[in-house]
């Protein structure tokens, strides 16, 4: 599993701002704007949604992964993955007790066992946090045995002499050695392609409507068509990667999410009213398999952090 929080942009109306709390912006934070927070649980193998929230601005991601935890049946065996916005001794600790195992990054330098560690060198070591006494109440909550909480903090070196500092549950270093902890975070980065697909691909600020509900309506109709488009697109990934391997192929390839998003999304009403169902899914094997692009590993594009201008309501999404 993944969990990462996001952003989205509303309408400004007055009962999206009743029921989204809206916040001051510019120099003198006197320009209202309605923002909502939203945070998806996300299986970044089988690309499919698990549990996703939408909230206010003020709510923060780490709040809504917290209602998130208590709704989502883990299994035996799963591991929560989750980038820098997110670690906390009580949250490790909340994790260990619901016998949760994760792997997170830690910011450089915020930590003093991190700080330790780099001052003495150290690539690879175990530590035991005690909860902080605001935090006591988790070990009544959970009925823990103890207090403490005991994590493997690693420090991964990337490439252009860059590095990443990971705490886990994985304690054991034998089993799970540092190339394995990088590979293993590696896998989180499917959540923010799945950002990307949502709120660029679907143009998920495009809103149908003007009322709250309305907003919550095409959040979690996004979140469907997703889930949908996942499940139908993975049978013919699986065939595509396996004839990749057996082709012994330079790169290995997948479905293009993005024909499949648009494929499901624009032909799935008229399906369900005309219920031709075989039809159109042999149809969308056939497209997905025929429209697949090559895997590159190693690639990376700088983040653009361009501010967007609001999307107009004169021309919205049908």
């Amino acid at each position: 599993m993944a969990c990462d929080g996001s952003t989205i942009r509303l309408p400004n109306s007055e009962d999206i701002k009743n029921s989204f709390t809206p916040c001051g912006f510019g120099p003198k934070a006197d320009v209202e704007s309605s923002l909502a927070t939203i945070a998806l649980m996300y299986d970044p193998l089988n690309l499919v949604t698990v549990n996703a929230k939408i909230d206010a601005y003020n709510v923060s991601e780490i709040t809504l992964l917290k209602q998130q935890l208590a709704e989502v049946s883990f299994k035996s065996g799963d591991l929560l993955l989750m980038d820098r916005g997110y670690p906390s001794i009580s949250l490790l600790y909340e994790l260990r007790q619901r016998k949760i195992d994760f792997c997170v990054r830690l910011k450089d330098n915020w930590w003093t066992a991190v700080n330790e560690m780099l001052k003495a060198g150290e690539t690879d070591k175990i530590v035991t946090f005690t909860l902080p006494k605001k935090d006591k109440y988790l070990q009544e909550l959970f009925k823990g045995e103890s207090d403490a909480v005991t994590v493997r903090i690693t420090v991964i070196e990337l490439e252009g002499g860059k590095r990443e500092i990971l705490c886990t549950s994985l304690l054991d270093m034998a089993k799970y050695t540092l190339e394995d902890l990088k590979g293993l975070y590696h896998i989180r980065w499917g959540i923010e392609e799945a950002y990307k697909l949502f709120k660029v691909r679907a143009d998920m600020e495009s809103f149908t409507g003007m009322t709250a509900l309305s907003v919550k309506q095409d959040f979690y109709a996004g979140i469907f068509s997703m889930n949908l488009c996942a499940m139908m697109s993975f049978p013919i990934e699986q065939k595509v990667r396996e004839q990749s391997k057996e082709a012994d192929l330079k790169n290995t390839k997948m479905v293009n999410r993005t024909n499949a998003f648009s494929l499901v999304k624009e032909s799935m009403v008229g399906v369900f009213l005309k219920k031709k169902i075989r039809t159109f899914l042999q149809t969308v094997d056939h497209i997905l398999y025929k429209t697949t692009e090559a895997v590159r590993p190693n690639r990376t594009f700088p983040r653009n952090h361009k501010q967007k201008k609001p999307k107009s309501m004169n021309y919205k999404t049908m």
